[in-house]
């Protein structure tokens, strides 16, 4: 592996996490329960992205690793502490790695044969978002039915990107019930925000391009051969 990505990823990654801590260290207005749901996904996706970046070069990687950590350092500027100047130094070297032109020839520059497609993309990803969708409704605090429809999310993610029909049927079923109900017991405006994340994950997974994933395609078979029996003679 070159070392120059790997120094960017490595500092990116870092530099996200430094930003994350801040803002937990000093989140107000929000609560700080919230804020280690919110740094959960940012790391979380951050962590997927230097993968993506690192091990299959994928465009995305860099693209998503410079995301969380524009993310991270923007909730960190809430509280200004010490620790959000160091990772915005930091932060803002590791920015101009990963746009820059040094990981032009690492990144894979051929489009994939076939792609995914929009709608199974946000399904197989939206187990690691969830956490900052859900963090930044609960705003004023985390409660144990918050987890829980995180983890019934990340469930329905990695069953679903990983082929099995359960999957699917979570995002149909599972997340709506659970969503619908962390909502109603939520506070206000965070639960129009859960509300329209349920309702746009519902209607993702019950779209036909949604199908793809979990959906078996089994060629057509050859019809038998026709055996010929050969009659030998007796001698």
């Amino acid at each position: 592996m070159s070392r120059v990505p790997l120094a960017i990823g490595a500092t990116a990654f870092g530099a996200t996490g430094l930003a994350s801590v801040a803002f937990v260290s000093d989140s107000i207005p929000i609560d700080q329960s919230a804020a280690v749901m919110i740094l959960v996904g940012i790391m979380g996706s951050s962590l997927a992205a230097l993968a993506g970046l690192l091990l299959v070069r994928a465009p995305w990687g860099r693209w998503l690793l410079a995301l969380g950590l524009a993310a991270s350092i923007l909730l960190a500027s809430v509280g200004g502490t010490a620790l959000f100047w160091v990772s915005l130094t930091v932060g803002s070297a590791a920015v101009v790695g990963l746009v820059g032109p040094w990981l032009t020839l690492w990144v894979r520059q051929q489009p994939v044969a076939e792609k995914l497609g929009i709608v199974p993309v946000a399904l197989i990803t939206a187990g690691i978002g969830a956490p900052v969708v859900v963090g930044l409704a609960s705003w004023d605090g985390v409660h144990w039915f918050h987890w829980a429809l995180v983890a019934v999310t990340g469930v329905a993610s990695w069953t679903y990107g990983r082929g099995i029909s359960f999957g699917i049927w979570g995002f149909k079923v599972a997340v709506p019930i659970a969503g619908v109900f962390v909502a109603l017991n939520t506070s206000q405006p965070g639960s129009y925000l859960l509300l329209v994340a349920v309702v746009a994950t519902a209607g993702a997974a019950w779209s036909r391009a949604a199908r793809r994933v979990t959906a078996l395609i089994t060629p057509p078979l050859p019809p038998p051969a026709a055996r010929r029996e050969s009659r030998g003679t007796d001698q």
